[in-house]
């Protein structure tokens, strides 16, 4: 079983994992059958429902434990004495996508052959689930098919469309099959030898362009064994890519299961790479697409670079104003702006291109890519009215609320609205030193001065005398809205807020008013308008990334809170009865909680989420701040944490690895930090082996550094290896929990430690 994985009885789950790769999103049930299946290559559902059953005889086999795990999910089974599991998983690879995987093993210890029967019942359209979130369209749900079967497989094309192809088959003879226009049912039987074990592999390929390239994908594509080896390769690489660790066991989990789940959400869509916000569909929003770009910087910069490509292909409005979604399965792509003169999406995608390139130093994505910021830069300053940015609706839902609360029904948040102007403010800030760098002077003296007096009017004209904290917005009839609620943090997250106001905020968001268990209320529970469960949950609901804002925001002022924030966030994921709480899936971050439940009402896997767990990681906890003039590192760790570290993080054109270790700064590369710090030549961690959660060697002339720390107590080996070391060293440490220790050496030899690698 994968070191990352969870195992869990299924009457203790309400549903099962997602699983995607570029071209496919799998939905899957707490038994590991198939939930839906959906193509980001065309937008549509190509299975609805896949159940797969086992039985001797008239005995029907009874579901034991399921397993969660970064490549697939299964299920084992019992059934007259065998042992069965039924293990799903979408492929993890450069081509050959469009299929999906079942292999299934049985064990028999007894002492005579079992013959158990398969029965695989499919269901094409698109099927709604008991407690299922999201309800497939109509369109979707009243697809009929027509079958061929040819040398063994069946051959599904949607009727009315019969370029959308399902190719279905096994390595074994069918014992009989039902087809309907709707699915079929098919059986297997399968002769389990007496103390021995037998397979059955079962795949489903998919295709949009017709019988043809489905046969031709179910065909070619690689046995199930061999797929499933190279998409665990593809996520052990995820796992080795950009690591952090900490004292923290909980957060070394939730960061894990973020690199695996951002992965899975991102997609090629015909017009190129993006993600959705609310699986199954194309849309991609703008503002979703700049929070992620914060995370995926950090292990899949190429994918974040291919986003930010879309956008400034297809997602810009008239007059250079950022649209609210593309739909990327459209040809041409459509795009909405729900009729709004200014939006979150605007300054927020500002804030991604400069920071995809002071991460990356990606010089010709940032040319691409400016044309489209000094645009929404214009675009914004066209958009003050009295100083502030102003949005203009009188509508509501969608149409009237301008900021990232924009599915409260019949709610309005327009007008002078605090969150938008503290985002403006950051962009014009961020799109100063772009443009500086552009070679654009005066236009970059323009956006810092605009910058500064938009920071000025917020903290003078959106303050509430009633609270002393600041105005959730002041609405276009002038009206003051005084409400208290999440929103408070935008000021500090931007930077906006003075040293007061952010004292203030933060106190406030800290009492339990708002902070819980499990994350940040949207709206305080003891203010009017307070429901934990109406509005999305954006009246008092818990949303996860808002918990993140709001311990990235305190990280200068308590490191414990954001350290507390990563924990609550992941709490969750790993309770003991997850059907308790609903739709919660582990390994996933849900969506968003009712406020004083604590159920999941919203998806059992967030799609933005993961990426932001990251950047509130890799910014907070590390402190990476990434400039235009190169990164500082500056930690922001508890005051009971002696040391936190990552390795192998792909940052400023190189790879970083770095330990925090009693308050001085140890790493491969010139950075800037108000640490004491040493800076070192390269990282040669692969000249030393150690079983301890996290290590790191660092090498500085003809001296190393070798850190090792644990989240668990225990005993580590660590082997140094030449040419370290003249002859392999071998060093057993007993470690507290949460406990660390640094090693230095001189490296043997007068041979620089290249020439001796080479040699």
């Amino acid at each position: 079983m994968p070191a990352n994985s969870y195992t869990y009885p299924p009457e203790r789950l309400l549903t099962g994992a997602n699983l995607g790769n570029w071209e496919l999103f799998l939905k899957l049930t707490s038994v590991s059958d198939v939930g839906g299946l959906w193509s980001a290559v065309d937008n549509q559902i190509y299975c609805g429902r896949w159940v797969t059953t086992f039985s001797v005889e008239r005995e029907r086999a009874t579901a034991l434990e399921t397993t969660h795990a970064p490549a697939y999910q299964d299920t084992t089974y019992r059934c007259a004495g065998l042992n069965i599991r039924k293990l799903a998983f979408l492929p993890v690879r450069d081509d050959l996508l469009q299929i999906m995987h079942m292999p299934i093993a049985f064990e028999n210890p007894t002492d005579k052959t079992v013959v158990v029967t398969v029965v695989c019942d499919v269901h094409f359209p698109a099927f709604v689930w008991p407690g299922m979130y999201k309800v497939p369209e109509m369109a979707q749900r009243n697809k009929r098919v027509a079958h061929r079967e040819i040398d063994g497989v069946i051959v599904s094309a949607t009727v009315g469309n019969d370029k959308e192809v399902r190719v279905f088959g096994a390595d074994a003879e069918p014992a009989s099959t039902n087809l309907t226009d709707r699915g079929f049912q098919r059986s297997y039987r399968v002769d389990v030898p007496a103390r021995g074990k037998s397979m059955l592999e079962i795949s489903m390929s998919f295709s949009h362009r017709g019988h043809d390239d489905a046969v031709k994908t179910y065909r070619l594509a690689p046995r199930a064994a061999e797929a499933l080896s190279q998409t665990e390769a593809a996520y052990e690489r995820v796992h080795r890519n950009g690591v952090v660790r900490t004292p923290e066991a909980t957060i070394n989990r939730g960061f894990d299961w973020a690199k695996i789940n951002t992965v899975r959400v991102e997609h090629r869509f015909p017009s190129g790479f993006g993600f959705t916000n609310d699986p199954s569909q194309d849309i991609v929003v703008t503002r979703d697409v700049a929070w992620f770009v914060t995370g995926s910087d950090y292990i899949t910069p190429d994918f974040s670079r291919g986003m930010l490509d879309l956008v400034a292909a297809f997602g810009i409005e008239p007059g250079g104003k950022i649209t609210e979604f593309i739909n990327a399965c459209a040809d041409p792509p459509t795009r909405s702006d729900y009729d709004l003169n200014i939006n979150d999406d605007t300054p927020l995608i500002i804030g991604a291109v400069h920071h995809h390139f002071a991460v990356t130093r990606d010089r010709s994505a940032l040319d691409r890519a400016w044309p489209m910021t000094r645009n929404a830069l214009e675009w914004i300053l066209a958009q003050m009215i009295d100083g502030l940015v102003f949005a203009d609706s009188r509508e509501s839902n969608v149409w009237g609320i301008s900021g990232w609360r924009n599915i409260i029904p019949q709610g309005q948040i327009s007008g002078w609205v605090t969150e938008i102007n503290a985002e403006c403010a950051y962009a014009l800030r961020l799109g100063a030193q772009l443009a500086r760098l552009m070679g654009a002077e005066a236009d970059a003296e323009r956006y810092a001065q605009a910058s500064d007096a938009l920071k000025d009017a917020i903290n003078t004209k959106l303050v509430s005398e009633k609270t002393g904290l600041y105005l959730l917005n002041i609405d276009p009839e002038g009206e003051k809205h005084h409400d208290l609620t999440g929103d408070q943090i935008f000021p500090v997250l931007f930077g906006v807020a003075d040293d007061q106001h952010r004292r203030k905020v933060l106190d406030l968001l800290y009492t339990p008013e708002f902070w819980t268990q499990f994350g940040v209320r949207t709206v305080g529970k003891h203010q009017d308008e307070y429901d934990p469960d109406y509005g999305i949950q954006l009246l008092g609901g818990v949303w996860p990334n808002l918990t993140a804002w709001v311990g990235f925001g305190g990280r200068y002022y308590s490191p414990r809170r954001l350290a507390s924030a990563l924990r609550n966030i992941w709490r969750i994921s790993e309770v003991d009865n997850p059907r308790a709480y609903y739709n919660v899936v582990p390994g996933l971050f849900p969506e968003r909680l009712s406020g004083d439940s604590f159920k999941s009402r919203g998806m059992a896997m967030s799609p933005w989420m993961p990426p932001t767990y990251l950047w509130t990681v890799y910014e907070g906890l590390l402190g990476f701040e990434p400039t235009i003039e190169g990164l500082r590192i500056n930690p922001h760790v508890p005051p009971d944490w002696s040391w936190v570290g990552a390795r192998d993080v792909p940052i400023m054109g190189g790879r970083l690895s770095m330990f925090y270790h009693r308050r001085r700064l140890h790493v491969n590369m010139a950075v800037m930090s108000r640490s004491k710090i040493d800076v070192y030549d390269e990282d040669v961690s692969r000249f030393i082996e150690c079983d301890a959660p996290f290590s790191v060697a660092l090498r500085q002339g003809k001296r190393a550094a070798i850190f090792i720390g644990t989240a668990a107590a225990g005993s580590f080996t660590v082997k140094i290896m030449p040419p370290l070391t003249s002859s392999e060293e071998t060093h057993r440490i007993n470690l507290p929990e949460g406990g660390s220790k640094a090693l230095s050496l001189r490296i043997a030899g007068r041979a620089s430690i290249e020439e001796l690698a080479a040699r």
